[in-house]
């Protein structure tokens, strides 16, 4: 493997702080890695990297978006790199290369050539200080000339770097330099506002400082969110806030919605003073700083010089699509892919609140040979057939994943979408996807059409099966772990309604967490229903469908489980309704609304899992999602089939 020559030169004298020579991806040699452990334990940890083209070497450090590739043994020393896009520092002044994305290419396992240090900053233009900064550290890797200088972290918001003339402290007369943060400034990024104010790096920010001002990116932006309980009512936002060194949230409560909201754009730098710090929900935020900020509408807020220092979007970890079946459902991914189809907007109601959600399906596909779907919310879901038409990459940043039909995304609130992103992986979907990628059907599809209760896409003809097929492909059996999903059109042939009391069970009244309506409960002698779940009990109970039924193809028959929320769709009334009507009406008026769907035809998507049941195994399967038979498309769909046989 042949490296870049003169790479190393071409890369400290590059102007303004940053690459703009696109052709410009660099093949070098990382020689050493080193940790720069900071003192203070809440403070993120980063990485130096001796960089070599065979002839010189610089010092470079790594962003902290890709300390894993470290961390997971990826990058070591002797490792060849493409480097894709960085930036220029100069820290103490000294030039450092900061790696922001990059290719690894192999390890040949030695040290290529006989590399020097390059001369990157004169000692004839440095200050006294720098000069003997400079001489202790004897150039760099590699050579001799004295113990190295590494920054200091300051708790309270600063790096400092003292001579090493003395040990721990510093020679009489020789002042400290110091930086504000705990990151690297750039070369092109003020440590001070217009105002003169110092800035402090997001990382460095700690409960202890009563004033401060960060400079940052705005990234995300959320929807304005009203609230109304017995303390009053209020409304507020929240954004997520990128700055050289990490991310965090800021929220912003009653009047500073006003004051704020239409003020602050997403991609643009500002600087923010007179919030109050406190410790992060690690529950609902993703933010990498343990802190977030809560502004009034005495903050302090203004337009900042866009330096470039900042990077638009801090992706971490990007899981190719194909790797989503082995994310837990509930945790937060970042994703990059190619908007494959766009369904049409639709909305539900949503059982927390009681209020309409606007949502719309996007199914995204990858170089992985994979595609899945993803839900987008609120005001931009209406616009999403506009918005995502003609097949963009997108970057999900902190997509939920959810197990419902397989795997899906539900991207988080604002931006959490971003239509082509300024990442080096955006370019490589996109030659996969114009080079051939649009052309080839998915290898794996994670997403089985339908979602859950009668929502979601419409299972296509082409995607569907058989009944017979859960036998035939041993579904159930194949990952005893995980479920597997499969879509069929089938008559309903019988429905098993003789459940003692009706075809449902009492479910808690309590529609919030931990309950939802969905906890069974106990009436007691005095008439009340107890849950042991919320611990609490109420006059009355909510009651949810629960029965079994047999369908039917021209393949075969199968059992198979309804809930409530397919049942209700099935049957076209609540499970509270129709027991109101079984306890004035009777047993005939409740018998003869299951007689109406017995022998109607429907399009489902069932979940089949290995089960255990008094000891033994078995498979059970269960419908999620239960859709009306269109019989014009229907007839067209097998037509298509049959003239393309």
């Amino acid at each position: 493997m042949s490296l870049t020559p003169n790479s190393v030169r071409q890369m400290i004298s590059v102007q303004d702080g940053s690459n703009q020579n696109p052709s410009f991806s660099p093949i070098v040699q990382v020689l050493r890695v080193i940790p720069v452990i900071p003192s203070n334990t809440t403070a993120t940890k980063r990485y130096r990297a001796i960089l070599s083209d065979g002839t010189h070497h610089c010092q470079g450090m790594l962003a902290t978006q890709n300390n894993h590739y470290v961390e997971s043994g990826q990058i070591c020393d002797n490792v060849i790199l493409q480097i894709n896009d960085f930036l220029k520092n100069i820290v103490q002044n000294k030039t450092l290369i900061i790696l922001l994305g990059f290719r690894i290419l192999s390890n040949p396992g030695h040290k290529i050539g006989n590399p020097i240090a390059i001369d990157s900053t004169p000692s004839s233009s440095l200050p006294s200080v720098a000069r003997s900064t400079a001489a202790a550290e004897g150039g760099g890797y590699g050579t001799a000339g004295g113990p190295k200088v590494e920054p200091s972290w300051n708790p309270y918001g600063g790096v400092s770097s003292v001579s090493p003339e003395v040990k721990g402290g510093r020679p009489a007369g020789a002042p400290i330099v110091r930086s504000t943060g705990m990151a690297m400034p750039s070369s092109s990024m003020s440590t001070t506002t217009a105002m003169g104010k110092p800035i402090t790096l997001i990382s460095a920010l700690n409960q202890y400082q009563n004033r401060w001002t960060i400079k940052a990116r705005v990234t995300n932006k959320s929807d304005i969110r009203h609230w109304s309980n017995a303390k009053g009512e209020g409304q507020l936002f929240s954004v997520e806030l990128l700055d050289s060194s990490m991310d965090i949230r800021a929220t912003f409560f009653r009047e500073a919605v006003d004051k704020f909201y239409h003020v602050l754009e997403v991609d643009k730098v500002y600087c923010f003073s007179g919030g109050k710090l406190k410790a992060a929900n690690m529950q609902y935020n993703t933010c990498k700083s343990s802190f977030e900020i809560t502004f009034d509408q005495n903050a302090e807020i203004s337009l900042a010089d866009d330096t470039g220092d900042i990077q638009h979007q801090s992706y971490d970890n990007l899981v190719p699509i194909a790797q989503l079946d082995n994310v837990d459902p509930g945790a937060n991914v970042d994703v990059i892919g190619i908007v494959k189809t766009v369904g049409e907007p639709g909305s539900i109601l949503s059982k927390k609140t009681g209020k309409e959600l606007c949502k719309c399906e996007l199914v995204l596909a990858d170089d992985s040979g994979a595609e899945v779907s993803c839900t987008v919310w609120g005001e931009r879901a209406m616009g999403a057939p506009q918005e995502f038409a003609n097949s963009p990459v997108v970057a999900l940043k902190k997509a939920r994943v959810s197990d419902f039909g397989g795997r899906t995304l539900s991207a988080s609130s604002g931006n959490g979408i971003i239509v082509d992103p300024k990442i080096p992986d955006a370019e490589r979907i996109k030659r996969w996807w114009y080079s051939g990628g649009s052309q080839v059907a998915a290898v794996k599809k994670l997403t089985v059409s339908g979602g859950s209760g009668g929502a979601g896409r419409f299972p296509e003809f082409k995607d569907r099966e058989t009944i017979a097929a859960i036998k035939s492909k041993q579904m159930g059996y194949n990952n005893e772990k995980k479920p597997e999903w499969v879509s069929f059109k089938a008559t309903i042939n019988f429905i098993k309604n003789d459940r003692d009391g009706g075809a449902w069970y009492p479910a808690c009244s309590n529609p919030n967490d931990p309950c939802k309506n969905r906890c069974k409960v106990t009436q007691g002698t005095e008439g009340n229903w107890h849950c042991e779940r919320c611990l609490n009990s109420y006059p009355d109970c909510y009651y949810r469908y629960i029965f079994s039924a047999t369908i039917s193809d021209g393949s075969g028959t199968s059992w198979v489980s309804f809930f409530d929320d397919q049942a209700e769709v099935l049957l076209g009334i609540s499970a509270n309704d129709l027991q109101r009507i079984y306890a004035n009406d009777g047993e005939e008026t409740y018998q003869a609304r299951f007689a109406k769907a017995q022998f109607t035809d429907w399009v489902f998507t069932c979940k089949v899992k290995l089960e255990e049941h008094q000891g033994e195994e078995r498979i059970k399967t269960s419908v999620q999602s239960i859709h009306p038979m269109d019989y014009a498309k229907e007839g067209r769909s097998l037509l298509s089939a049959i003239l393309a046989m």
